[in-house]
């Protein structure tokens, strides 16, 4: 899981600078820190969901949500709701989602 997340990681922080950069010319350092922080939080729901034997993807998506508010709601005064909006939602449902991709590849390529 942790490789998968890493990986996951990687990617998502790649096709965000190329966009926020290219098209919305936003800073690419901050992406850095809060793929990080999101990646570890992450990490930690599937600890959760590992040691509770339950994985829904519903459930995986509201939480990356929350964790996108929250992290907007820890590190930002100014602008909170323009950033979570444009910035961190798209960003944790991007990741999200390339986790659920490589979930599957991964698990289809064990069996």
């Amino acid at each position: 899981m942790l490789s998968r997340k890493l990986l996951t990681a990687l990617v998502t922080f790649i096709i965000s600078v190329v966009f926020y950069s290219v098209y919305l010319k936003g800073p690419a350092p901050i992406l850095f820190v809060a793929i990080f922080c999101g990646t570890l939080l992450s990490i930690f729901i599937g600890y959760i969901e590992k040691k509770m034997k339950f994985h829904s993807f519903w459930a995986g998506f509201i939480f990356h949500i929350i964790i996108a508010f929250l992290l907007a709601a820890i590190f930002l005064q100014d602008h909170y709701f323009q950033v979570t909006f444009y910035f961190a939602l798209p960003v944790a449902v991007g990741y999200f989602l390339i986790d659920e991709v490589l979930r599957a590849k991964l698990s289809s390529k064990a069996l």
